[in-house]
């Protein structure tokens, strides 16, 4: 076996052959009671490791990975190619987007690649932090059922899950008064905040595994985005419910057009517009014929996009900056 050539914080190499052959994995290590403090060691670990390798893949916390770029920019001795994977960036207030603003550019000249998972954020991210455009690549994200023993079954109710970007007002507005149960599961309890949830919604705390089973069990998945966010969400959430062969409705037209083909393999519609969304539901549930023909192409579709392309495809980027 060949010795591995990138050192990473990026997991995956239980699920991709690949990732196990050619990354050494460096799992991030509970020292202190203290989160930035954690970090700090952790992305010093990597740091001080990075010399028996060629290139470094970062996508572990975000502070830990941010850390580790400023000690490779502060030190200009052996420094290595780095992909910087999961760009999680939101919008934030002006003076703190002025001040990440200020570090991103300062700790790009040691980033040789973003990777982003919807193209519709390379040029979002380079004109809001002032980087060039040329770093950004994108690499469609994954599915995370290589492990699960799931056997999906076609429900009667419809399903609604995660926390990252979520705007479950609108799915609320979008399902009052349907004759159609609606499950809802999300950690984050500040965005159900305020909200007026109809009858036929239920509100469901669950771990991942119920999570999954849930989904497994619905007869519809709706990923409800906010309006106006900087970055895309919801990929593994309707990643995952494509590969169940579920019909997906997802609020983010330019984020999800890379994964969903409107009216072929899924639905897309407008964040923020309950009568649309409300509309793609009751055309599905109306429709069976057409809920299942949508869940069929989004299984054979989303089939290809699993953990061993996504880091395949992230390890030959990473071994393209080895010789250059």
């Amino acid at each position: 076996m060949k010795k591995p050539f990138i050192l990473t914080n990026h997991t995956g190499g239980d699920r991709s052959k690949t990732w196990g052959r050619v990354a050494k994995y460096i799992e991030s290590q509970k020292y202190t009671p203290s989160y930035s403090l954690n970090s700090f060691i952790n992305a010093y670990r990597i740091f001080r490791l990075r010399k028996h390798y060629d290139a470094v893949v970062l996508g572990g916390y975000a502070r830990e990975d941010t850390f580790y770029l400023l000690l490779q920019r502060l030190w200009p001795f052996l420094r290595k190619p780095v992909v910087k994977n999961d760009c999680y960036w939101n919008k934030a207030s002006p003076i703190i987007h002025r001040l990440k603003r200020i570090l991103f550019q300062f700790l790009d000249p040691v980033v040789s690649r973003y990777v982003v998972y919807a193209r519709r954020e390379i040029g979002v991210f380079s004109e809001t932090f002032g980087l060039p455009r040329e770093k950004f690549e994108f690499i469609p994200y994954h599915s995370t059922l290589e492990s699960g023993n799931l056997v999906p079954r076609q429900g009667e109710y419809l399903f609604s899950g995660g926390n990252s970007n979520r705007d479950y007002s609108q799915l609320a507005e979008a399902v009052d008064g349907l004759d159609l149960r609606v499950v809802i599961v999300c950690s984050d309890q500040t965005l159900l905040e305020n909200i007026t949830f109809p009858r036929n919604v239920e509100l469901v705390d669950a771990g991942r595994e119920k999570f999954r089973r849930l989904m497994a069990g619905s007869g519809i998945n709706v990923v409800a985005l906010k309006k106006g966010a900087l970055r895309s969400a919801g990929h593994q959430t309707f990643l995952n419910a494509m590969t169940m062969g579920k019909p997906v409705i997802v609020t983010d037209r330019r984020g999800a057009s890379d994964y969903i083909e409107d009216g072929i393999d899924g639905m897309l519609v407008p964040p923020g517009n309950p009568d649309a969304l409300r509309a793609a539901i009751l055309r599905l549930k109306e429709d069976p014929d057409l809920a299942l023909r949508l869940g069929r192409a989004a299984r054979r579709k989303a089939l290809k996009w699993d953990t061993e392309a996504h880091l395949s495809a992230t390890a030959q980027l990473a071994k393209s900056f080895i010789w250059q």
